[in-house]
């Protein structure tokens, strides 16, 4: 999707500035799943507010610049709306730079190969608390998107924060059992070179 669609809909769940939206796509809501960087952040903001799909309002800061909070327009949830019915998905692509480190683990030392599969497994583990709608440890602005009035998380994110516990789940589950195989092929396939 593009930057003004993910940016109507960070503010689908309320008003915020565009540190705040940068934030959910960093560390927040949607960080597991899209990219929004500030530089295409702010660009994608002025141009949703010469449209009318938000607005803002300007509170000053002391020795620092006014701060814009966005709200999104009637018309801006209306196109937002309209742009999910009508938006075909792209294909989903999962880019890691430690899986495309491991396709080369033959030619790497065993310990670096283990340290990058514990490195891989910890960011998993650490990846599905951070998912969990029911966390709240995690930092308030990660934690307000998707749920109602009550605190309570909405169905869709439950939805999509169980798959990503579940997809978590299995890649830990997967390391656990072939983790300790692989160092040992290595090793195998290490002494059989030399």
């Amino acid at each position: 999707m593009d930057v003004r669609t993910l940016c109507l809909g960070a503010l689908m769940g309320g008003e915020a500035t565009g540190y705040e939206i940068r934030k959910m796509f960093e560390d927040g809501t949607f960080s597991h799943f899209q990219i929004a960087s500030l530089g295409s952040i702010y660009p994608a903001l002025t141009k949703l507010t010469q449209d009318g799909l938000v607005t803002f309002v300007e509170h000053e800061q002391e020795n620092r610049p006014d701060k814009k909070i966005y709200h999104l327009t009637p018309n801006g949830k209306r196109t937002f709306l309209r742009t999910l019915l009508q938006t075909r998905p792209a294909e989903d692509r999962y880019r890691s730079d430690i899986l495309f480190m491991l396709t080369f683990a033959e030619e790497m030392p065993i310990e670096l190969t283990e340290a990058l599969i514990d490195e891989f497994a910890a960011r998993h583990q650490m990846m599905s608390q951070q998912i969990d709608p029911e966390n709240t440890d995690k930092h308030a602005s990660t934690s307000t998107y998707g749920h109602d009035e009550n605190g309570k998380p909405n169905p869709g994110c439950c939805f999509v924060a169980g798959l990503g516990q579940a997809m978590c789940d299995a890649t830990l589950k997967f390391i656990k059992e072939n983790k300790q195989g692989l160092l040992e092929e290595l090793r195998n396939f290490k002494a059989n070179k030399s």
